[in-house]
């Protein structure tokens, strides 16, 4: 075990960003898998998912690593109370609909807990792709959505962008590298982005 861990928080099952012909389900499950392989290019760092429903219980089982750390919980204060109770000094949580995320940005995070309490990537399609922490975490981050606005006072890091509707489709580069299970899966179906 090491003293930072970055976790995958699974979202729902199904996409919303799905284009038509596209299955949700399988988007979904592409993208948290391009995410986690992300967390593999840094060292120093375990991984963890995070879900609250047996049906992303089952996904996360199903892309999960030898030795990837399994945290049940409904919100992101219980993921970081979670990992703080598991031992670990600094958590980063990372929403599941990014999976052309560099691991720059993630790197970034972790970097800024130097001299930050927390440190955020905000999406810049609205939201926030990453929150890192010291743990245990700051009352202020107690009612924090990753899908609302940072807390105040969090130190700002790289923004990136989240997929949360078809049209977002359109911001992924095909030049960029990773996200190969969420392309291999967009360019059956010749979705935006991917052309």
């Amino acid at each position: 075990m090491t003293e930072r861990v970055a976790v995958l928080l699974l979202g729902a099952s199904l996409s919303p960003a799905a284009p038509p012909g596209c299955d949700g389900m399988a988007l979904a499950a592409a993208m948290a898998e391009d995410v986690l392989t992300v967390f593999a290019e840094l060292d120093g760092i375990d991984e963890a998912i995070a879900f609250q429903q047996p049906a992303n219980g089952e996904l996360a089982r199903s892309i999960a690593w030898p030795g990837t750390v399994f945290i049940e919980a409904l919100t992101p204060t219980g993921v970081l109370r979670r990992t703080a109770e598991l031992g670990y000094q600094q958590a980063a949580l990372v929403v599941a609909d990014a999976p052309d995320l560099p691991g720059l940005h993630l790197a970034k995070a972790f970097s800024a807990l130097d001299s930050a309490v927390a440190a955020t990537a905000l999406a810049v399609n609205g939201g926030m792709v990453i929150l890192a922490s010291r743990l245990p975490s700051p009352a202020d981050l107690d009612s924090v959505d990753m899908d609302g606005p940072p807390p105040p006072g969090v130190r700002q890091t790289l923004p990136w962008r989240r997929l949360r509707q078809p049209a977002d489709l359109a911001r992924l580069d095909p030049g960029l590298e990773g996200w190969e299970t969420t392309r291999a899966l967009l360019s059956a179906g010749s979705s935006p982005g991917t052309r």
